[in-house]
């Protein structure tokens, strides 16, 4: 489905109640509304008993039943659809129509009581009662952590799991076992999609069965809230058969293991999607975002007959070539349709963090790539890339940026040793920044934008937005003369920006997410780091790609070696490497306990510094690639930088914290504290200040101790 038809609801806490902030197909708007979320969230028991109850009742007894849900969804609706919003609806609805599209509907709740609340049951009568009937509805997850993409290609590996301790009493598995057979048959038989079983109940079951990996985890059984941790649980069977239950972060982390990972995990339990207002991410379904990019789960009890009938529909809906969403409404409409007095079509919830509901296209497979080695040589690399290594023992060719971009006097950029602004507030998550070489501006990635930013004042010299609400830019660096931007986004594309002007100067495509860009020190080469598991090297002055190297994972990020004749590359695949930009051998690599996420060469040239998920940042000498020490933080490192003239480096954590070390020793010099996450770190050209921004949304630029270095 196109992101244009997305009609997104972003809800936080404001003074006064909560912002509400929509992009649309036909504009933007936000407002500030007020609802009592708790006095809503005291009713969630007595909802969930009549959507249950509902299944088994009477007409008349079910339409009672309903009252209370249309009640509060109609509360839901008036509180959140009123004026400009309501007006936004409408029309972004009446466009979608004319373009034969369906209009989806993303939540993008940022405050736990409101992300507990049962958004499915939205309804208004005179717009044709329940929105969940009419259009998708996904639960965005924002998690800045690595994504592995929705689309791949066939054969679609789905796993399945029956868990049934006896105590619990049973499901009626083999039912379920057998629809789901049934609707994936004509896939089956075109060997389109393949479908395994775990053999056995027990936890230990599904890790042996995870090591042969699986694209979609359908897992069949029971599943409970904890209210005492917060946090929603599967419960599997022990080898006697009893309760074995698993928290939502444990499971996370059982089903990590797959290679390859799961695209989608489908929860066929009871209160999988449950979430408790005090933790946005404590439901089973959104603590799995961390691990999967969607989640189908159900947020009340639900009932055998219900459970088997949306797992045919759904899947079903995937077989005809249906987004993730779009299956999930029309199991609901199936659910309806059944039993049209039942409340259960508002049991199930889709949570998901990536931007594409499509799975692959099952109506035409792809024959798969043939097997690619591990460097790919692009025609004439070497005749090019010792081209690059000679340009860059030399000053970039005037023909390689004009002349009027070489220097910014107009700028205002001219004072090495100016005093920036302790914090600019940005207003959004910022993923990426750098300073420019001359220090008076800086740049942020965002999701939608691209800032500049002068860095005395706090306000942006310009902005550019990109399309589609969910893209995220992830990776923004100035040009060593500082006369262009790089930046690399979600929409698959690494773009060139004039800095002077903002406008573009060119775009370069690739075939997923770029993650990272770095320049080389003539300016004239851009390296890019991608999703789709390469690094590529693109001369500027053509727009080719002149070399690519292959790795296992995702690339998150690169950096060329001050005299380009190197390309470091940080990979999801917990290894770090170090290619010859001239062959593209490979000439060393470094290895961590989990993704590799940030990697840096010093400007001397003679160290470089890694880090990753594992905690853990590691700095090793060039000569003989051996270890010189490394540093450690309590969770996950997401950057890593040298200061100017090579004696410091800084690390960023997703625990907040900053800190800045000798590199020759690793000697702790000076840290700071985020409120949240730290996404990315750099030096000024003087090494006076760092600059640090993430989560919390504020770029701090922090003066550090004199010290002899």
């Amino acid at each position: 489905m196109a992101a244009e038809f997305d009609f997104v609801l972003e809800m936080s806490e404001a003074p006064g109640g909560y912002c509400i902030e929509v992009s649309s197909p036909c504009g933007e708007d936000r407002t500030t509304i007020d609802i009592d979320a708790h006095e809503l969230l005291h009713r969630l028991p007595s909802l969930q008993a009549a959507v249950l109850g509902s299944a088994a009742r009477s007409r008349g007894a079910g339409t009672e039943m309903e009252q209370p849900i249309r009640q509060v969804g109609g509360m839901l609706f008036e509180a959140v659809f009123h004026d400009s919003i309501k007006a936004l609806y409408l029309s972004s609805r009446q466009k979608a129509r004319e373009r034969d599209q369906r209009l989806r509907m993303v939540l993008r709740v940022r405050c736990p009581e409101l992300a507990a609340l049962p958004w499915e049951f939205l309804h208004d009568a005179k717009l044709g009662g329940y929105l969940c009937l009419h259009h998708p509805i996904v639960r965005h997850v924002e998690i800045l952590e690595p994504v592995s993409p929705l689309r791949v290609q066939p054969p679609l590996r789905i796993l399945g799991m029956v868990s049934l301790p006896g105590s619990l009493g049973a499901l009626d598995a083999e039912t379920e076992r057998e629809s789901l057979s049934t609707a994936l048959k004509p896939l089956l038989d075109e060997k389109m999609v393949q479908l395994d079983w775990v053999r056995g109940q027990t936890k230990q079951d599904l890790f042996a069965a995870l090591f042969q990996g699986c694209h979609v985890l359908h897992f069949i059984g029971h599943g409970r809230f904890d209210e005492g941790r917060r946090q929603g649980m599967i419960i599997f069977a022990d080898e006697q058969g009893r309760e074995d239950p698993l928290h939502a972060e444990a499971l996370g982390s059982l089903i990590s293991i797959a290679e390859p990972a799961p695209r989608l995990v489908v929860l066929n339990s009871c209160e999988s999607g449950t979430s408790h207002a005090q933790d946005l991410f404590s439901s089973t379904a959104a603590e799995l975002e961390y691990t999967v990019p969607a989640v189908v789960a159900m947020q009340f009890a639900v009932t055998d007959k219900a459970a088997v009938l949306f797992s045919r529909a759904f899947y079903q809906a995937l077989a005809a070539n249906r987004p993730v969403d779009e299956g999930v409404r029309t199991a609901r409409i199936a659910l309806r349709a059944d039993k049209d007095d039942s409340l259960e079509c508002f049991t199930p919830v889709l949570y998901q963090r990536s931007g594409d509901a499509h799975l692959f296209d099952l109506t035409s497979p792809r024959r798969p790539s043939p097997p690619l080695t591990v460097v790919e040589e692009i025609n004439q690399i070497q005749r090019e890339a010792d081209h690059g290594k000679a340009a860059s023992e030399q000053p970039a060719p005037p023909s390689a940026q004009p002349p009027d971009q070489q220097t910014t006097p107009s700028s205002g950029m001219s004072s090495p040793r100016l005093t920036p602004r302790p914090e600019i507030d940005t207003g959004r998550w910022v993923v990426s920044l750098s300073v420019h070489p001359q220090g008076r501006l800086l740049a942020t990635g965002a999701r939608k934008r691209v800032r500049v930013w002068d860095v005395i004042t706090g306000e942006p010299t310009w902005e550019r937005q990109l399309s589609g609400w969910s893209t995220m830019v992830n990776a923004v660096t100035f040009s060593p003369d500082g006369g262009r931007l790089a930046t690399g986004s979600t929409d698959n594309l690494a773009r060139i920006w004039d800095t002077k002007t903002g406008s573009l100067v060119a775009e370069l495509a690739h075939s997923h997410f770029v993650n990272a860009v770095d320049f080389d020190d003539s300016g004239i080469y851009l390296a890019t780091g991608s999703a789709d598991a390469t690094a590529s090297i693109w001369d500027l002055s053509t727009g080719n790609r002149i070399l690519q190297v292959r790795h296992a994972r995702a690339v998150k990020d690169v950096k060329f070696s001050p005299d380009g004749r190197q390309l470091l590359t940080a990979s999801e695949e917990g290894k770090a490497y170090v290619w010859d930009t001239g062959t593209g051998w490979q000439k060393a690599q470094i290895t961590h306990g989990d993704f590799v996420l940030g990697v840096a060469f010093s400007p001397d040239g003679q160290k470089i510094a890694t880090c990753g998920e594992d905690h853990v940042a590691q700095i090793i000498e060039t000569e003989t690639w051996n270890p010189i020490f490394h540093v450690e933080h309590r969770d996950g490192l997401r950057a890593v930088t040298f200061s100017s003239d090579s004696s410091m480096i800084a690390t960023g954590s997703k625990d907040g914290t900053v800190c800045v070390w000798l590199a020759d020793n690793g000697q702790a010099l000076f840290n700071l504290r985020h409120n949240r996450s730290v996404n990315t770190l750099a030096f000024y050209p003087d090494g006076r200040f760092l600059a640090s921004a993430g989560e919390d949304k504020v770029v701090r630029s922090t003066r550090l101790p004199d010290v002899d270095r």
